[in-house]
């Protein structure tokens, strides 16, 4: 009898679990489009770098210590695949890899300067 509740206790779980993600795009169109992070000294690349992402659908990327000048080119990590969001743990995943998960702490705004920015682990991204 407790097995039959722990197996439907598990079902219902992972379903309401699986509610709270979403494509990226469908729960928030304003994540759509190219973003960019400042340029930063990374040790272990050695050199000024910065990350890109791309919310687009299927085609959507995401790029890590990437060339400062060349988007997604020579990334220390790159995945790349539909984006999608957990609403629960304001998580971001890019691709079918969950090795990697992503905190999105701020959603898309303007800032004060009037650009789009949204900040992903503690790092600031602008549209561009």
């Amino acid at each position: 009898m407790i097995f039959k509740y722990s197996i439907l206790l598990l079902f219902a779980t992972i379903f309401f679990s699986s509610c709270n993600v979403q494509d990226l795009e469908k729960y928030n169109e304003d994540f759509k489009g190219d973003w960019k992070s400042n340029v930063y000294f990374s040790p272990s690349a050695g050199d000024s770098i910065r990350n890109y992402l791309k919310i687009d659908g299927k085609n959507s990327a995401f790029g890590l210590a990437c060339e400062k000048d060349n988007e997604f080119t020579n990334c220390l990590y790159f995945q790349s695949g539909k984006a999608k969001f957990n609403k629960a743990s304001n998580g971001l995943q890019v691709g079918n890899s969950v090795q990697i998960i992503y905190r999105v702490d701020q959603e898309p705004v303007i800032n004060s300067s009037g650009e789009w920015q949204i900040i992903i682990d503690s790092i600031i991204y602008t549209k561009y």
